[in-house]
């Protein structure tokens, strides 16, 4: 039987930034951390001793910290792994104007996304958003049809590399779950989401919240 599995890139720089203070990144590019890139090698290793995976290829967003985890994943492998070109449509969430920049600075530049309600749950709403930037179900309507088409196109065994809001938004899509359900999946660095490809996608291992 056949799988998908989706990894979430590693810890980055601004993932470790955010320990101390908020800083907004979406599309921004920021590098793994050594942390990170030891996560993504001890992914790649989970998934080395799994003995009924053997990924025919492996696709990834086009952000660096995406790329990168993939790679170090798959040097772990015993086998050689089809690389496909990077897509778009697995990119992390665009926040538009606040990317790469502190919530302390943007609360005075931007305070209605503080103060009023209609805005101020952009970063974890369906559909309110970043100035400039997308919405929950935005990012489902780009990255969901991306597996469809890349699980028709690719047999056996499938990873891809990706974000914690694009990676939540397919394993609601994958579920069938409520889109407000999206809401609650947590998606960590570098573990493993495991689906039985089928006629629907079975999960059979990972942590969503």
């Amino acid at each position: 039987m056949n799988h998908l599995v989706l990894l979430r890139h590693g810890e980055s720089v601004i993932n470790a930034i955010n320990r101390r203070q908020r800083v907004y990144c979406g599309q921004f590019e920021t590098p793994l951390t050594e942390r990170g890139r030891e996560q993504a090698r001890e992914a790649g290793k989970l998934l080395a001793a799994r003995t009924e995976l053997r990924f025919a290829a492996v696709v990834c967003s086009c952000h660096q910290r995406s790329q990168e985890t993939a790679a170090l994943a798959i040097a772990q492998l015993p086998y050689e792994v089809a690389t496909l070109p990077p897509q778009g449509a697995l990119n992390e969430r665009s926040l538009g104007e606040f990317e790469g920049r502190a919530e302390t600075e943007l609360i005075t530049e931007f305070p209605r996304y503080w103060q009023d309600p209609a805005f101020s749950q952009f970063h974890n709403h369906l559909e309110q958003h970043a100035p400039r930037g997308e919405n929950l179900l935005q990012v489902c309507d780009r990255a969901w049809p991306a597996i469809q088409r890349l699980l028709a196109e690719v047999p056996g065994d499938l990873l891809v590399v990706s974000h914690f809001n694009t990676i939540r938004c397919i394993v609601a899509r994958a579920l069938a779950l409520p889109d407000e359900a999206i809401l609650d999946l947590r998606i960590q660095n570098a573990q493993p989401i495991v689906f039985r490809r089928g006629a629907k996608l079975q999960l059979l291992d990972g942590t969503i919240s």
